[in-house]
């Protein structure tokens, strides 16, 4: 069976390994300057190849004057805006390093990546719900001083009046380019402001972006991405998905996620036209879908339930959509199979993680139903192992933990040696601290986690960092974090704790405090307070007993949403 559509002209792996991210905006430019590059789905602000790219040259020179040199770290704190993409792509083309943080988090959480990653500028959004972000950083920059630079970007590209606009800063590059153009001095490759090509200086190799994922312990770490890494899973992503310069890609998952980072770059390196959205909303989407004759759709498979249980769906047009990845959390095949005969969309299944840029696996446009069990097959250019306790690779078809092998898989978490050592063993395995199995077709079934992680909507829940925040409350005495199923969003987090003697507690109590300091799709969906938690014989909270206590109590039920 071949697994893939033919390769295009794009996914030359040998070509796509010498370049950087920066590269692929270039060829889409010289190939169709004025194709559209980026459409705001809300705002409607529309940016062919070439303003796309008059942008991100601005931004690479304003940031070149204001000081930044190659290797700086770049926080993006936005949501699906243009200035994102802006973003990423004149980090890519000067050398700095992209950290993308979700807009969602909160100033405990944003401390911890300014504190690990020491970025010198962030550019910032206007508020998430009630999180306003600008004020955090300023925060933020009281107790990290080298944090020098704030850019700030509302809504439809409307400045705040907190730090250095956006707009400012393009203005300034421009400045320097048109003075530079005036004075006929040569260009300086090295600071990476030549208006038509990327500095000399920045190698495939170099780190492009760190990528926050937490651990099992719930410690965030900070993956670091090369340009090599993104832009393989990107070309083997595109080939599975067989992308051309005639799509139009809708990106509603976040681009600060290493998923909407990862399509953000695929889109650009197919010369096809992103159409970003803030927020998802299944009327939203399916008006988006008419109006720009979206062809590709990417989502989790929460998004697509939603989606076909809209009452207004039958009322769009949707006959462009052509194929999508429905990646990070399970998909029934009943689900797969409406989606195919309700949306009129080919999916394609994934499986990866940050670490791995993220893609390792993908299915193409199968029909069997038994091919959607699984999570495809392993892509071309990866090596998957199927392992037991002690690292020994089981014989096809068993069980065990998935470790691999790939031109995506990170440098290393920054600055945390320790963690990149227990992640990538001596022989340079990745051990994914999933489990699951290979077949003879080098397809992959994922059958659980070692890890212990939430997965809610394809958003990861790590309980220990919630946990830490519970046991923070004055009145908690014990605190466990453990999933309950959810035909929606694939499992709910439920929190159970104990109440120390003379104290009062109520679940909202418990919600309203974790809502304080944690972003919130972290926040326990549902709280119960018990009068004690089950222990093993360690006399440790025994959470598999725990979990299946509260699976009971809450048993899977379909909540209708609008």
């Amino acid at each position: 069976m071949q697994p893939f559509g033919k390769p295009s002209e794009h996914s030359d792996w040998m070509r796509v390994g010498k370049r950087t991210i920066y590269d692929v905006l270039l060829d889409a430019v010289r190939s169709h300057p004025h194709k559209p590059a980026i459409v705001q789905a809300e705002s409607d602000v529309r940016l062919t190849y070439a303003q796309f790219h008059e942008r991100v040259r601005a931004l690479a020179n304003g940031l070149r004057r204001m000081g930044l040199r190659a290797g700086d770290r770049v926080v993006a704190c936005l949501p699906n805006w243009p200035e994102f993409a802006i973003t990423l792509f004149a980090c890519a083309q000067s050398g700095f390093i992209l950290v993308p943080v979700n807009p969602r988090l909160r100033q405990q959480e944003i401390e911890f990546v300014v504190s690990n990653s020491e970025p010198r500028a962030a550019v910032i959004g206007d508020e998430c719900e009630d999180a306003y972000h600008h004020d955090l950083f300023v925060q933020v920059r009281q107790v990290h001083p080298g944090l020098e630079h704030l850019i700030t970007v509302g809504p439809a590209g409307q400045d705040l009046s907190v730090g250095t606009p956006f707009s400012s800063v393009l203005e300034l590059g421009r400045i320097h380019e048109n003075a530079v153009n005036k004075a006929g001095a040569a260009p300086d490759r090295s600071a990476g402001v030549h208006p038509g090509a990327a500095s000399a200086p920045v190698d495939a190799e170099d780190i492009a972006a760190i990528v926050y994922t937490s651990g099992t312990t719930g410690t965030p770490k900070g993956a670091m991405l090369s340009h090599r890494n993104l832009l393989f899973s990107g070309d083997r992503m595109n080939e599975a998905l067989e992308n051309g310069e005639r799509d139009v890609v809708l990106i509603v998952v976040p681009v600060c996620h290493v998923f909407g980072l990862a399509v953000t770059i695929m889109t650009v390196a197919t010369h096809s036209t992103m159409v970003l959205m803030n927020e998802f909303h299944p009327e939203a989407v399916f008006q988006v879908i008419e109006r720009e004759h979206v062809t590709v759709h990417h989502g989790v498979s929460t998004m697509f339930v939603l989606e076909l249980n809209h009452p207004r769906r039958s009322q769009y047009n949707l006959s462009s959509l052509r194929t999508g990845i429905v990646a990070a959390t399970p998909c029934p095949y009943e689900v797969i199979e409406r989606i195919r005969s309700e949306l009129g969309l080919s999916p394609i299944l994934s499986y990866g993680m940050t670490e791995c840029s993220p893609a390792l696996t993908a299915s193409h446009f199968e029909t069997e139903a038994w091919v959607y069990a699984t999570v495809g097959q392993v892509l071309p250019g990866v090596e998957l192992r199927v392992v037991d306790e002690a690292g020994r690779v089981l014989p096809t078809g068993e069980v065990g933990e998935l470790v691999a092998k790939s031109p995506g898989l990170m440098r290393g978490y920054y600055r945390n040696e320790e963690a990149t050592r227990q992640a990538i063993d001596a022989e340079g395995w990745f051990h994914t601290g999933d489990l699951g199995r290979l077949d003879e077709q080098g397809y992959v079934t994922v059958v659980g986690r070692i890890k212990e992680m939430i997965n809610r909507a394809g958003l990861k829940i790590y309980p220990r960092e919630v946990e830490d925040v519970l046991y923070e409350h004055p009145a908690v005495q014990e605190a466990a974090l453990v999933p309950v199923p959810d035909p929606v969003l694939g499992e709910r987090s439920c929190a159970c704790v104990t109440v120390k003697p003379g104290c009062q507690l109520s679940a909202e109590d418990v919600r309203e405090f974790c809502r304080e300091r944690l972003a919130d799709y972290k926040v326990p969906d549902i709280v119960e307070i018990l009068p004690e938690l089950p222990l093993n014989s360690s006399k440790k909270i025994y959470k598999l007993e725990l979990a299946r206590m509260m699976r009971e109590k809450h048993p899977p039920v379909f909540r209708k949403q609008a």
